[in-house]
């Protein structure tokens, strides 16, 4: 198995059985830019570049393509993407010597797929950029199916669903775990756990837990620690007793790795027809363990804490009238 940039033991549902399916593997090579919870799995590990280190493009979910510039080397023994690949694959046989792999391989790709058909390095020179289907004339499509779908007839295809119940809390797992992002970290925080100046104002994953169930539950304190229990797995975290959830509704934010993880939590049942793991329904009991003194998981410095200040607009009249403002005028 052949990794490359995904984080699968936290961001996958059932942790626990995504682990254990990795340590079953005969060989496992992992490419990323650190060195992640699945790199831990590895055999191979393959250093790779974050994008100012490489040159590119991207498309995203406005089928728009982007085209990104190398701005600084890669750092020690890490190379870009497009450089591993080769190197992989000259040493399994194949004759691979582009001279510049990134407009080379795009224009392998406008050859080989028609929706790409007109993309080319020239054509997105700059920050200019395309929305797929673009034709050979470079003319990109920024809206679709205007007048017809992509299907023989040109008719749209309607695919009907059935209802089916969510999981329900029961007698044994009584509450109801939501769990998904915060402010402050991108996804599971792979990346921005490892910035000091992020990582400072949400250094850890806490349980957000209304105060009336916080009474109801022992008197569980901001600080106790708590065990999160659910039909496939447990965690322990710190309580954050808050209004910002109600009733039987708790809230855990993604925490890359460790006992935090909240997919090991989840569990392996998906949604028939788009395969979503069920990652917001989540039955789960919560037990205090520990008392810590009610020291809140949430510094000092996090924005939850600032007193906000609406300011009326952007008062241009105070930047004009500063000693340091020189007008811009055209000769």
């Amino acid at each position: 198995m052949y990794v490359v940039g995904e984080e699968l033991t936290t961001t996958g549902s059932d942790t626990n059985y995504i682990k254990k399916m990795l340590s079953s593997l005969e060989f496992l090579v992992v490419q990323d830019v650190f060195f992640s919870e699945t790199a831990r799995f590895a055999d191979v590990v393959l250093p790779a570049c974050t994008s100012l280190e490489k040159e590119g493009t991207f498309v995203n979910t406005e089928r728009r393509i982007q085209r990104i510039y190398k701005v600084m080397e890669p750092m020690g023994e890490s190379k870009p993407d497009f450089e591993i690949i080769q190197m992989v694959a000259r040493a399994c046989g194949a004759n691979w010597n582009y001279s510049h792999p990134p407009s080379e391989v795009m224009d392998e790709v406008a050859k080989l797929a028609p929706i790409f058909a007109g993309v080319s390095y020239d054509r997105l020179e700059g920050f200019n950029s395309l929305q797929w289907p673009v034709g050979p004339d470079g003319k990109d499509t920024p809206l679709l199916y205007t007048e017809r779908f992509n299907f023989p007839d040109g008719r749209a295809r309607f695919y009907p669903l059935e209802y089916r119940h969510p999981l329900f809390p029961d007698d044994e797992f009584d509450l109801m775990l939501n769990n998904g992002r915060v402010l402050e970290h991108f996804h599971e925080g792979n990346e921005t756990y490892r910035s000091p100046g992020i990582s400072e104002k949400v250094p850890n994953s806490f349980l957000e837990i209304s105060p009336e169930l916080a009474r109801e539950r022992g008197g569980i304190e901001t600080g106790d620690m708590v065990r999160v229990i659910s039909r496939w797995g447990q965690v322990r975290t710190v309580a954050l007793v808050t209004d910002r959830v109600s009733g039987k509704e708790l809230y855990m934010h993604e925490r890359e790795g460790g006992e935090e993880a909240i997919n090991i939590l989840t569990g392996r049942i998906m949604d028939p027809d788009s395969h979503t793991p069920a990652y917001k329904e989540l039955p789960v009991r919560v037990e205090k363990i520990g008392k810590k003194g009610g020291k809140s998981p949430l510094p000092l410095n996090n924005p939850r804490f600032y007193q906000r200040n609406p300011r009326p607009g952007v008062e241009v009249e105070k930047k004009w009238a500063r000693k340091d403002y020189v007008p811009i005028t055209e000769d």
